[in-house]
């Protein structure tokens, strides 16, 4: 029972998210520069003529380098070698995501009678070619920090006001997820309940790994298993 409970105990960990708090300290260039690679991201995929078929590339240019550039050289700040612990947080976030998933299909379909959509990017792997596989690779990453940004600028904003930790990370998650569901919107036909429900509600599972161990390499694998998983399926469907 007590391990069960420490693994949602991320808001007592002793790794702490960082910024949030001026530990480090960002200076007000920093913070808007994280505000901006938010901005870019929302703006690339909302008006595709910006970016067509280089959108995974350019989401990853305006976030991953911010990233960097924040760093400053420690890397450890965002990037950490996997525990062999964190694969098991990994794997029940990942039946988790795919439970939650079911569970609010089933809700839309045969409860609410809401019709549903499949990523529209899928019909791209039907006849898929190398670039087409080697491509998401980079656009998840990109969507990762798309998150962690969204995540850690809402903290800030309610850390420094309140002082209260618990409330920063709690408003930040809900901010966070939310975002991110919208992004969808374009992908998943405007079907906003199955969004909000699945695309931004589901996330949490996604974001969880980086919540538990401030790392964004097991927040970026588990989201490369969800995405891939279908991909691989309506690749060999089309063998």
């Amino acid at each position: 029972m007590n391990s069960i409970k420490q693994r949602f105990e991320f808001l007592k960990d002793d790794i702490d998210f960082p910024f949030y708090n001026d530990v480090p300290k960002l200076s007000k260039f920093d913070w808007l520069l994280m505000l901006c690679s938010i901005a870019l991201v929302v703006a690339l995929i909302a008006v595709k003529s910006l970016s067509g078929r280089y959108l995974p590339i350019l989401l990853f240019i305006v976030t991953v380098v911010p990233a960097l550039y924040l760093c400053r050289g420690n890397l450890k700040i965002f990037f950490k070698k996997p525990k062999l612990r964190d694969f098991l947080t990994i794997a029940l976030c990942l039946v988790g995501y795919y439970i939650w998933s079911v569970l609010m299909v089933c809700l839309l379909v045969f409860v609410l009678q809401v019709p549903i959509s499949a990523n529209v990017i899928l019909e791209t792997f039907k006849n898929p070619t190398l670039i087409t596989f080697i491509m998401p690779l980079f656009q998840l990453l990109g969507e990762e920090f798309f998150k962690i940004f969204t995540l850690l600028i809402v903290m800030h904003i309610v850390f420094k006001h309140t002082g209260n930790r618990n409330l920063a990370i709690g408003i930040g998650i809900i901010v966070s997820i939310t975002a991110f569901g919208l992004l969808h919107i374009n992908a998943y036909s405007n079907k906003i309940l199955q969004i909000m429900l699945i695309q931004g509600l589901g996330s949490i599972f996604a974001l969880y790994p980086y919540l538990k161990t401030k790392n964004v390499v097991n927040s970026y694998i588990l989201h490369l298993i969800v995405d891939y998983i279908p991909f691989t399926i309506i690749m060999l469907g089309s063998l």
